[in-house]
Parts: structure tokens; sequence; C-alpha cells
């Protein structure tokens, strides 16, 4: 008497399950790197239009305010200095005021047309930080000038709210010019 071993009717190919298994892991993974490498290239090709354009904005603003418009800036706070000299005359009068607050007033106007307002074709908030410095330098002078408690012609009162006060603001403009990154 021979038994003759019968096989089951399903006889689970592990072979094929792992190669089913790893052909679908390479579709999945080779989706992955394809998915990924179009958005790293999406995403370098953003950061190139973006330092492109930082580049031609520091550009305009060597071309357009460095080269052209600098010595206008030196000349007109120049003439400001100039005109604050006058407030060290002892007794002055406010007619006397008035007429060194409105030659100032002109100056600062011909500051933002010869010299600031150009930074308008480059960038926005440079020029708005540029004339938040400028306007409130001109503040500053006209409401020291008018002050009655303020002796302008004691030079160390003259030197401290008025030629520091110069100083210091004309460093800060400066500065942002040459911080600027686009």
């Amino acid at each position: 008497m021979c038994e003759v071993l019968s096989q089951p009717e399903q006889v689970i190919d592990y072979m094929n399950i792992l190669d089913i298994a790893f052909k679908a892991a390479t579709v999945c993974i080779a989706a992955f790197n394809v998915f990924f490498a179009v958005k790293i290239f999406r995403l370098k090709y953003r950061k190139d239009e973006a330092e492109k354009e930082s580049d031609r904005k520091i550009q305009l603003l060597k071309t357009l305010v460095l080269d052209h418009n600098l010595k206008n800036y030196h000349s007109i706070f120049d003439n400001i200095e100039m005109q604050l000299a006058f407030l060290q005359q002892i007794n002055l009068t406010d007619d006397d005021k008035q007429g060194i607050e409105t030659q100032i007033a002109d100056l600062f106007i011909q500051l933002r047309s010869k010299f600031y307002d150009s930074l308008l074709a480059i960038d926005d908030n440079l020029y708005e930080s540029i004339k938040i410095e400028a306007d409130t330098l001109q503040t500053h002078f006209t409401e020291t000038i008018f002050d009655p408690g303020v002796n302008l012609s004691h030079m160390p009162k003259y030197d401290e709210l008025i030629s520091q006060k110069l100083t210091t603001t004309k460093t800060e403009i400066i500065k942002k010019l040459f911080n600027y990154r686009g």
C-alpha cells in the first residue's frame, strides 16, 4: 500500500509575490524620484529668478544713485550744514530763524527730488526708509530752531542738537544704501 501524498490545490508561490512587491517598490521609488526632481528644479529656478532680480536692483541702485546722484546728496547736505551754521549767531529773531528754516526746507525738497526720488525706480521700501530718515531730520531741525528754550549760539548745544543729528542721519542714509541687497 502505497500512499500517494496529494498536494494542496493552491500553492503559494512566495517568489512571485516578492517579485511583484519588488517591482511595485521600484515603480514607487522612481515616481518619488521624478516628483522630487521636478520640485527641486522649480525651487532652484525660482531662487535663480529672485537672485537675478536682486542683482538687477543692486545694479540699478549703483547706476542711478551711487554713480550719478551721490554727488547731489553730499552737496545738498553741505548746503544744509551751511544754512544751519547761521543758527550759531547770537540774538537771532524769529524772522531770521524763519528765513533759515525756509532755506533748509528748500534744500530738503532738493534732496528728495535730486537724490532719493530716484529710489522709487529701485525699491519702494528703500525709498520710504530714506524718506523717513530725511523727514525726521527736517522735523527735528524745525522743532529745534523754534524751541525758545534752546540756545543754538551755545556751541556745545549746537553740536548736540544740530551737528551730531546731521552727521548721524547722513551716516544712516549711506548705511541703508550700502546695506541694500535687493
